[in-house]
């Protein structure tokens, strides 16, 4: 009956062990490519949705800074000109940012978007 009770609880060691390994393996695979900087294997592990809704964040805010910097050369000379500049300042930051981000977000930067944007301050 022990050697029952103990062949029972080994086989249920077994499956969980199984279990955990299935479960954990695609976390424990993302954490070793980024510690190991495999940019391959981060290429492998990322999923399409990430992929797509990137690309479309960089057009996205491209055109939104496009739209900001028209609206700032519109309200030239007004109270909402300097309210504007500061918006603007912070998408390109943001913009930036993203793409300097090699390992993750800007894998997937469109290439026929600029790499950085400079802000054109008037003092």
């Amino acid at each position: 009956m022990r050697n029952v009770l103990i062949g029972i609880i080994a086989a249920l060691i077994i499956v969980l062990i199984v279990v955990a390994y299935y479960a954990f393996a695609p976390a424990v695979a993302r954490v070793d490519a980024r510690v190991q900087g495999d940019i391959e294997q981060e290429y492998i592990i990322q999923d399409a949705r990430t992929r797509v809704s990137t690309y479309e964040w960089f057009y996205d805010q491209y055109e939104q800074i496009q739209a900001t910097e028209l609206k700032a050369r519109i309200a030239k000379g007004t109270e909402e000109e300097a309210g504007i500049q500061m918006v603007l300042a912070s998408m390109i930051a943001e913009y930036n940012a993203m793409a300097r981000k090699e390992h993750t977000r800007a894998q997937w930067m469109p290439t026929d978007l600029p790499y950085q944007i400079e802000m054109e301050v008037e003092i």
